[in-house]
């Protein structure tokens, strides 16, 4: 049976996180982010937090540079507002979903061209042959 309390746990850390990079970091080389996951391990020792940043490739590689540098403040923000025995260690990670999604997406839109291409071309043939 998975347990309730890492995922409690991850869901106060994904708010906390929330919270101090909108009022706390104030940087103009911090894009647009948002903190889109965080999973915990069940000892609690360790959080792997997901975020996306709106804006160019640029921008995601400046604000993933930022947060890794911040990572020591966040965590010790996170320890003085949720009172856990242990701060876990936080890694930043960038959530490629989005970027994923929008390949699926892409694939799937040419793949139905690509069908409606072929039907006219074999409508156009069989007018033709007659």
């Amino acid at each position: 049976m998975p347990l309730k309390r890492p995922k409690r746990i991850a869901h106060l850390i994904q708010k906390e996180i929330n919270a101090i990079l909108q009022k706390q970091i104030k940087s103009p080389q911090m894009g647009f982010v948002t903190i889109t996951e965080v999973k915990v391990t069940d000892d609690l020792q360790h959080a792997k937090v997901y975020f996306t940043v709106y804006g160019s490739q640029q921008e995601r590689i400046k604000t993933e540079r930022l947060l890794k540098k911040m990572t020591p403040f966040v965590r010790y923000h996170i320890g003085q507002r949720i009172r856990l025995r242990y701060t876990p260690e936080i890694v930043f990670y960038y959530d490629q979903t989005i970027e994923k999604a929008a390949r699926i997406d892409e694939l799937i839109n040419k793949i139905h061209q690509e069908k409606n291409d072929a039907k006219k071309t074999q409508g156009r043939k069989k007018e033709d042959n007659q």
